[in-house]
């Protein structure tokens, strides 16, 4: 299963997305992030962050998600307040859609210990969701079954 973790700049939650679900999913789950506009780059305190959890930074950037036209997701999850609702491109439209609300506004905290607090809820909160999405064996499921389950997981909060 493909899954595309999307939010608007993809310097922040859908890079910690990114990094766990490549850390912590199984074989079977291919992950990517993107967004429809990136900064370019990742915001500075997550990049401090993921060096902290023991990944290096220079493995993750900030891309749009035009980058993965090919890449055809399955899944794709948007992590990201002003994303939610926001139309994406079309060769999206054949993935189950959902939305993981975070409750941490990460891009406007500019004091880097706030920021960090803010990073270590979001991580939590995107880890124990991961998790439960780890079990999953969507391969067997319809395209509702899948969204439901995903909705489901969105609300473990």
């Amino acid at each position: 299963m493909k899954i595309l973790f999307v939010c608007k700049h993809n310097s922040c939650r859908s890079i910690l997305a990114e990094a766990i679900g490549k850390r912590f999913l199984p074989p079977r789950f291919e992950v990517a992030s993107g967004g429809s506009d990136p900064t370019g780059e990742l915001h500075p305190f997550v990049q401090q962050y993921l060096n902290d959890m023991g990944l290096d930074a220079k493995d993750y950037r900030s891309k749009s998600w035009e980058e993965f036209v090919h890449f055809h997701p399955d899944i794709v999850i948007s992590v990201c307040d002003i994303q939610h609702g926001e139309q994406g491109p079309n060769w999206l439209a054949d993935g189950v859609r959902v939305y993981w609300d975070l409750n941490n506004p990460l891009d406007v905290v500019d004091d880097e210990v706030q920021f960090e607090e803010q990073c270590h809820l979001a991580s939590v909160s995107l880890k124990k969701r991961i998790d439960k999405l780890a079990t999953c064996y969507f391969e067997k499921m319809t395209h509702q079954e899948i969204h439901d389950e995903l909705e489901r997981i969105g609300a473990m909060g």
